[in-house]
């Protein structure tokens, strides 16, 4: 097995360090990576799986296969590899109706085969349990676990710009739970949101420097809204993350990664009026390392989510934040401004096509390297049946560095069946 070993600190020959999700809760505020990275972002499906019942549980399967090609599978800036692959995603959904009370379980198995490069074949397993329990109309209670047997694709994450030094995908482990609390409900004069998360990820493979990679994140979330119109709240919010490593690595002159960051925002939400709906939030960030050695950094903060249908058929979806990423050993962390946007057009009932578009910078503080990231993605679905969907779809992306070990163009084009009972 290819050892991370020197190429973990590959900056020792170039001059530089070796490089190698927004505070959340429940999931990132935007999609990972470029359009998503491993998950195709295809029209909304208009699947419509039938049950199995066992008692009172109810049980859904899907299927979802896809066809890919790529022309750069490693993301890097020249020597490209190209390469066909297949994916096959089944999935299993188990859940049980209790009143307004929902239980859940999913399990989901995605296998990557790639016809020009066996070595990245891998086998990803995701579980995931889900509570939603209503005391009353105005307290609402949900947790929720997941468990990730995963893997970071060569030439993302930790084998970012170096995938070539590797001699197979960065395998982890990510374990999470979570549990949020509702007083009031949207009728409510006002409502308060209390939210914690906690994560563990721990790497599997090339252990001598991943070791130092592994961590636990505390994430908490509180929310207080005040109604200002029948549809309309404003809100004020508070989050707050902590971040603690396993183990400091000795080489590092920075010393810990440890950290801990605020954000405060204030904002607006609206539900559904005749066009649109969503929220926006200005705030401020305060991120904290408890090494002295590390750049501490603050700034403007925003998140903005918001939708437009000018008709029923046809959305506007909007996304766009700035978050702190861990970084993957270049700098002291990774300051994210992203925007992304999608446009989902059912034609007939049976085609639907969407339009993704997204651009992203990365300032990885403490260091000289900033990225721009661009990427564009078409997709088109046909409703065959009832229970079987067909896709399609072309994704580019582009990322421009400071610093030429990380600048690569990417094109990939899929086709996709995914199907039910």
């Amino acid at each position: 097995m290819g050892g991370l070993g020197n190429s973990g600190y590959l900056a020792a020959s170039l001059g530089i360090e070796h490089a190698m999700r927004q505070f959340e809760m429940r999931r990132p505020l935007l999609g990972a990576a470029v359009l998503g990275m491993g998950a195709i972002g295809v029209p909304a499906s208009a699947l419509e799986p039938a049950n199995l019942q066992w008692g009172s549980v109810f049980i859904t399967p899907t299927l979802d296969s896809r066809l890919e090609y790529v022309d750069n599978l490693f993301r890097t800036p020249d020597n490209k590899k190209e390469t066909g692959l297949s994916v096959i995603e089944p999935k299993v959904q188990a859940w049980l109706q209790n009143g307004l009370n929902t239980y859940s379980f999913d399990y989901r198995l995605t296998d990557w085969r790639y016809f020009d490069s066996s070595d990245d074949d891998y086998t990803d397993h995701r579980f995931n349990i889900d509570v939603h329990h209503e005391f009353n109309a105005r307290n609402v209670w949900n947790i929720y676990g997941e468990y990730w047997d995963t893997h970071e694709q060569r030439g993302t994450g930790l084998s970012e710009g170096v995938a070539n030094l590797i001699d197979e995908p960065v395998e982890y482990e990510r374990e999470s739970l979570g549990t949020d609390y509702t007083l009031g409900n949207r009728n409510s004069r006002g409502r308060v949101t209390l939210e914690y998360k906690y994560q563990d990820i721990e790497y599997q493979n090339f252990r001598a420097d991943t070791q130092y990679r592994d961590r636990d994140t505390d994430r908490y979330r509180g929310t207080f809204f005040w109604k200002v119109g029948s549809r309309t709240d404003v809100l004020a919010e508070v989050n707050y993350q902590e971040v603690r490593y396993d183990l400091v690595d000795p080489l590092r002159r920075g010393g810990s990664f440890d950290s801990d960051e605020y954000n405060y925002f204030l904002g607006v939400s609206w539900e559904p009026t005749a066009r649109t709906s969503g929220s926006v939030k200005l705030g401020s960030f305060d991120r904290r390392y408890q090494s002295a050695r590390r750049e501490d950094d603050d700034g403007f903060s925003w998140q903005i989510d918001a939708f437009y249908t000018p008709r029923s058929y046809s959305v506007f979806h909007l996304t766009s934040g700035r978050f702190s990423q861990e970084t993957n050993g270049l700098g002291d962390s990774v300051n994210t401004q992203e925007t992304r946007l999608d446009w989902d057009h059912d034609w007939n009932g049976r085609a639907s096509t969407r339009l993704s578009a997204l651009f992203r910078n990365e300032d990885y503080s403490g260091s000289d390297r900033q990225d721009d990231v661009y990427g564009v993605e078409l997709g088109y679905s046909y409703a065959l049946r009832r229970w079987l969907d067909l896709g399609a779809g072309y994704r580019y992306e582009d990322r421009n560095s400071d610093l030429d070990l990380y600048d690569y163009d990417r094109n990939r084009v899929y086709l996709e069946a995914r199907f039910s009972l």
